[in-house]
């Protein structure tokens, strides 16, 4: 069974999606009315921005989003068992189960990085990631910083991010490391992402989910807090309303996709990075990127 994967965060790069954009006249179609959505070019940016420019929240997020889409609409033989998306991913992974035309997730998607960019300007917050400590540790030693530090992303075993207050974090990081941990890395994000720190976003953007039309998936989609499957328009709803203050459950997601019955992992976006993350998670299953039609 094929299991389709959409990246989040942290994929983009310069020059992203020109070659699709010059070389298939949907691609092109798309993008045109993207820029024209967002009221900005988010084209000019994709194509001859810089790494700087591609990393502001309100660029990144609809950028490797309209990459992820596109490579889903050209993809060959695009026919998904099961879909799954990391963090902002789930959004991508909605359109191409069908239950999300592109244009309200892209609407969404860009409501979303205004809204996160709004509430990391509220209180200075950041993220890191642990690496080569058990999860059960992890969560031991941020739950004694009372919500101020949380797991946030459990990306394979032994890599999971946390995310809390520039304060809190120094001091966990110190904590973790004393308790095993082989680094704790600083990320270069703007905030505390997938933590009660998003709470104001979370509320922005509750509105905007639940005025928007979410049909019944073509086939189950593994979401990022429940790591479960699901094909009800409600509960997915309320799924992507809860991922802005929750953790993205990836280890657990992908285990649940195996069990299901998954075999082989093809990301469709930008980069290779879930592919990495899938193999770490289960060695057996097999990986690739979208081929294109």
């Amino acid at each position: 069974m094929k299991a389709y994967v959409f990246p989040g965060q942290g994929s983009q790069f310069p020059g992203m999606a020109k070659d699709l954009y010059e070389n298939f006249t949907a691609a092109k179609e798309i993008v045109n009315e993207a820029d024209q959505i967002l009221g900005f070019s988010l084209s000019k940016v994709m194509f001859e921005g810089t790494e700087e420019d591609l990393k502001q929240t309100k660029v990144t997020q609809p950028a490797i989003y309209l990459h992820s889409v596109l490579v889903a609409k050209l993809g060959k033989d695009f026919a998904p068992d099961m879909v799954a998306g990391h963090s902002l991913g789930e959004f991508s992974a909605l359109v191409a189960a069908g239950a999300l035309s592109w244009q309200d997730g892209l609407r969404l998607v860009y409501q979303r990085a205004l809204a996160m960019q709004k509430a990391c300007e509220l209180v200075p917050s950041t993220m890191a990631a642990v690496l080569g400590l058990a999860d059960a540790d992890i969560e031991r030693i941020c739950g004694e910083t009372n919500g101020e530090v949380v797991a946030a992303n459990y990306n394979c075993p032994g890599q999971v991010v946390i995310s809390g207050s520039v304060a809190g974090i120094e001091k966990v990081a110190e904590l973790l490391k004393a308790a095993g941990a082989k680094r704790v890395l600083t990320l270069p994000v703007g905030g505390a992402f997938h933590s009660p720190f998003m709470e104001p976003a979370r509320v922005e953007l509750a509105a905007a989910i639940e005025a928007t039309t979410i049909e019944r998936p073509i086939c189950p989609i593994f979401q990022n807090v429940t790591a479960k499957a699901s094909q009800d328009p409600a509960e997915i709803k309320q799924n992507l309303i809860a991922q802005l203050t929750g953790a993205v459950r990836w280890t657990q997601s992908v285990e649940a996709m195996v069990a299901a019955g998954a075999t082989e992992f093809i990301e469709c976006g930008p980069g290779k990075v879930l592919q990495g993350l899938v193999k770490k998670i289960s060695a057996d299953v097999q990986v690739a990127s979208m081929e294109l039609a």
